[in-house]
């Protein structure tokens, strides 16, 4: 498996976990080879025996402090401070700091002061360390640029940012499925409000013993595969959306007939292949016939405008309507907050959209900027490419 950047940081497979540690320590120790200064030059004691000194006490003062940082990170702070045992927690952290002195002063001591140390690193032409140097190396090595302490908080700073990092990955994950499903239930509730008013409008035509009641039923099954189909699609094309209203309205004509009379203002702007959510536009239509043409006891109209532009669809209806009754008002409050609510969630700061009912007209328009289908398509294309590959990897 290919390791990548993002999963060398973040992932918790132990192989991998080792080897960013590795090329961690590894890193950290020529950072401190190049950047300590030793208190003997070359010119004074070889060239040779500068560089082989050099690394050897960078290589010392690294196991030094992975033998005292690890214990300090994965015992101590998940044991105590995580866990809020503050008292606890500080009183180990004076024990620490006296044990990391303590430490890395034996260690001065007996490799590098003590010419009859066993393990002194003896070294042609350098001196050994004085008492003096030992104690005061042992607590300036823990502190500066490149001591103990520094490469303490680097480690803690890339867990933490680790930690923080998959969180808010795990939290944008959890709103998207709360997102999905609330979406998913909000266009599920168009579905059986446009099935009882289309089955209202047939049992209509039954009881009045019509033989459009046939004709009805079939475009009925059509639409209904349309909205199986094409609904469950986070977008579809504007002409497919749009061919779906026309057969709806095709529908209410053959109940209403000469009673209703249908303005339409349909300019697509062929040249782009616009994409739209399904089922955005079919409530509001709905809530013409239902609360409008169906309650006007006189001659119906219904004006609707679609217009498409280079990245935008502007949708307008207006129908007369007489006052409407308590349930009819919560009706037509509910397909609104429904069509809202998806709006909200599938065009953040894209969309407009006014309503205003007053003397006997009920107006809605709605405009919304959308995505053309070649940028969609090259966007699905890149993110499922990432996700094949990272799957693959």
């Amino acid at each position: 498996m290919k390791t990548t950047i993002h999963n060398l940081i973040f992932s918790d497979n132990s192989g991998t976990k080792i080897k960013r540690h590795l090329m961690f320590w590894f890193g950290w120790f020529m950072y401190i080879s190049c950047t300590q200064l030793r208190n003997q030059t070359p010119e004074e004691i070889g060239l040779r025996n500068f560089v082989i000194y050099q690394l050897g006490v960078s290589l010392n003062r690294v196991l030094l402090q992975i033998i005292i940082i690890y214990p300090f990170i994965y015992i101590i702070i998940p044991r105590f401070l995580q866990k809020n045992k503050l008292i606890s927690f500080y009183i180990l952290i004076i024990v620490f700091l006296s044990l990391m002195y303590l430490i890395t002063l034996i260690d001065y001591l007996y490799i590098w002061s003590d010419i009859h140390s066993p393990i002194y690193f003896d070294i042609p032409n350098v001196k050994p360390l004085s008492r003096f140097q030992s104690e005061y190396f042992a607590l300036y090595s823990n502190i500066h640029c490149t001591g103990t302490l520094v490469s303490a908080s680097i480690l803690l700073a890339v867990k933490y940012y680790k930690n923080w990092y998959q969180k808010e990955r795990e939290n944008e994950s959890l709103i998207f499925q709360h997102t999905q499903a609330e979406l998913q239930l909000l266009k599920a509730q168009v579905h059986p409000h446009f099935l009882f008013n289309t089955l209202n409008n047939i049992y209509s035509l039954m009881l009045d013993d019509s033989p459009k009641a046939v004709t009805v039923l079939n475009e009925l099954s059509g639409m209904m595969l349309y909205m199986l189909k094409e609904g469950m699609n986070p977008v579809v094309s504007i002409e497919k959306e749009i061919k779906m209203l026309m057969d709806y309205i095709g529908l209410e004509k053959i109940r209403y007939g000469e009673r209703l009379t249908m303005f339409l203002d349909i300019r697509l702007n062929s040249e782009n292949d616009l994409l739209i959510a399904p089922l955005l536009m079919i409530p509001f239509v709905e809530n013409s016939f239902k609360h409008g043409a169906s309650k006007t006891m006189n001659k119906a109209e219904i004006h609707l405008s679609i217009i498409t532009g280079n990245d935008w669809i502007k949708f307008s209806i207006r129908n007369n309507i007489c006052v409407p009754d308590e349930s009819g008002e919560t009706r037509i409050k509910i397909g609104v907050d429904n069509v809202k609510k998806r709006l909200q969630i599938l065009y953040p700061g894209k969309y407009n959209l006014d309503i205003q009912s007053g003397d006997g007209i009920f107006l809605v328009t709605m405009k919304i900027t959308l995505e053309k289908q070649i940028k969609l398509c090259e966007e699905v294309c890149t993110s499922t490419f990432q996700k094949f590959t990272a799957y693959a990897k």
